[in-house]
């Protein structure tokens, strides 16, 4: 006898979950370290990604992420500081 079919399968043409990035939190860390270490720090997007060593896309997607979790403001000027 044939297992039962399950009358609610799991789509496989839809969007993928996200994997954990491990590299993803290292980087924040890092990030949020040296603006800690830093009280004064402020940088512009193309700074942050040559101060990191990284691209400016991820530089980009790491400084939104602490900007989203409220440890990063940015000014008119594009210039990211901590917020106190």
């Amino acid at each position: 006898m044939a297992p039962p079919v399950d009358a609610n399968p799991v789509s496989t043409t839809g969007p993928r979950p996200k994997r954990f990035d491990a590299s993803l939190s290292a980087d924040l860390a890092r990030i949020r370290s040296e603006y800690i270490e830093m009280p004064g720090l402020v940088l512009t997007l193309p700074q942050a990604a040559r101060l990191w060593g990284l691209g400016t896309q991820r530089a980009a997607e790491l400084l939104s992420a602490l900007l989203n979790a409220g440890f990063l403001a940015c000014d008119n000027r594009s210039v990211y500081r901590r917020r106190r």
